[in-house]
């Protein structure tokens, strides 16, 4: 585990989000818009994103492709940029992990 992202290969991150009090439904639409670019033609860079919730609190797993600069191609995407502005989040955490190879 890490907390930057390799410069390149498949890296896989685990994410955990916590809204403010009385903001997770607002913070679950953002996170919705994200998870639908990440998803979308938009993003090719992506090649999993997925979000769950319980609560308050958000779980999110994602899987990039680091050799085309994928983590930094999606946080310049406008759905990230709205999540880091909204004010929404209590608490944050991500561990970055190299996919192992396939032998």
């Amino acid at each position: 585990m890490s907390q930057t992202p390799p410069a390149s290969g498949k890296t896989v991150v685990f994410a955990r989000v916590v809204a403010k009090a009385d903001k997770g439904d607002e913070l679950e639409k953002l996170l919705a818009a994200a998870v639908a670019s990440a998803n979308s033609d938009k993003e090719p860079y992506v090649l999993t994103y997925r979000c769950a919730r319980h609560g308050n609190e958000f779980r999110l797993f994602e899987e990039y492709d680091q050799d085309t600069g994928g983590i930094e191609e999606h946080k310049a995407q406008e759905p990230f940029q709205n999540l880091l502005k909204s004010g929404l989040v209590a608490d944050v955490s991500i561990e970055f992990f190299q996919e192992i190879a396939k032998a």
